[in-house]
């Protein structure tokens, strides 16, 4: 099947949020973003928040994805999940906190006590897999000084995880094949990069204007990758300033699943009534956190 090339404007995720790849679950909630093109991403957000501002996060349920989230700029976050609990260490911008969710559990992210104090504005990504064939739960957080850096004539690579332009990553989390680069590229500078055509993903620009493959993918939009972008020839279209954008890919699984989304977060699986038992597990379990961790849930959820 002939997958072809898609330009996708971001739905409003909140006050803060945008949401670029999603579908509505089994009760019909959620975004209406297709995501057949983007096997094995199920999720894909970018917020820009201030610290000073209020923010509704809470512990929620993960199930059968593996959720990355990385801070762009700026910024400490933390993080408590019912693996370890509290995570000593602090997520600093650069890096990244993974939750592998093969099998159940709860996670909860949010600003330091630090960053908050700055009332300073943070970017904050976050990218899912789909997981529904393994089994393992874990965190991890991997610092900005374990992320390898390739340094190009005309730009700069993190390399977030996987294996891209030749180097790899940490990947603690799954056997399967991916590609998870940040890439700043210099005004009016271009670079081109290989995505092999078994890989199925996107570019996202955070900030700047790009022409890819003679198409130009604006701030904030996503280019969903065709067959024919195995190599993307990236122009940044800015006189001035430096543009940022996210590249992703990863080996399709080619299987359906089923999502549910509640307690503030959502799980998939294989079947419908795996995913309903088991957010009705959750729901009991969520009750039990309230009680043990109040300091985690803001107001209107106690």
């Amino acid at each position: 099947m002939t997958r072809l090339r898609q330009i996708v404007n971001a739905s409003k995720l909140g006050e803060h949020g945008l949401r670029l790849i999603g579908t509505t679950d089994i009760d019909g909630k959620g975004t209406t973003h297709e995501i057949a093109d983007v096997d094995p991403i199920v999720l894909f957000d970018f917020g820009k928040i201030n610290t000073r501002d209020e923010l509704s996060f809470r512990p929620h349920p993960h199930l059968g994805l593996t959720a990355m989230s990385f801070l762009p700029v700026n910024g400490t976050w933390m993080a408590w999940d019912s693996l370890i609990g509290e995570n000593e260490s602090h997520l600093h911008a650069g890096g990244l906190y993974y939750v592998h969710a093969g099998s159940p559990a709860f996670h909860h992210e949010y600003p330091s006590p630090e960053t908050v104090a700055a009332e300073m504005d943070v970017e904050f990504v976050q990218l899912v897999w789909n997981a529904t064939d393994e089994e393992d739960v874990k965190t991890v957080i991997i610092q900005p000084k374990d992320v390898p850096v390739v340094t190009l004539e005309n730009a700069t690579i993190r390399v977030l995880a996987g294996e891209f332009c030749g180097v790899r990553s940490a990947q603690p989390f799954t056997h399967r094949k991916i590609i998870y680069g940040y890439v700043q590229l210099h005004n009016e500078k271009a670079v081109d990069l290989q995505v092999p055509s078994s890989l199925r993903g996107i570019l996202f620009v955070i900030e700047g204007k790009l022409d890819v493959n003679g198409v130009t993918v604006d701030e904030q939009q996503m280019m969903i990758l065709g067959d024919e972008d195995q190599t993307l020839s990236i122009t940044n279209l800015g006189t001035e300033t430096v543009s940022r954008f996210i590249i992703a890919a990863g080996e399709p699984l080619n299987k359906p699943f089923c999502k549910l989304i509640g307690l503030g977060g959502f799980i998939i699986g294989k079947t419908e009534e795996e995913v309903r038992r088991r957010m009705e597990e959750f729901t009991v379990k969520a009750e039990q956190l309230k009680a043990e961790i109040p300091q985690h849930f803001p107001a209107q959820y106690l």
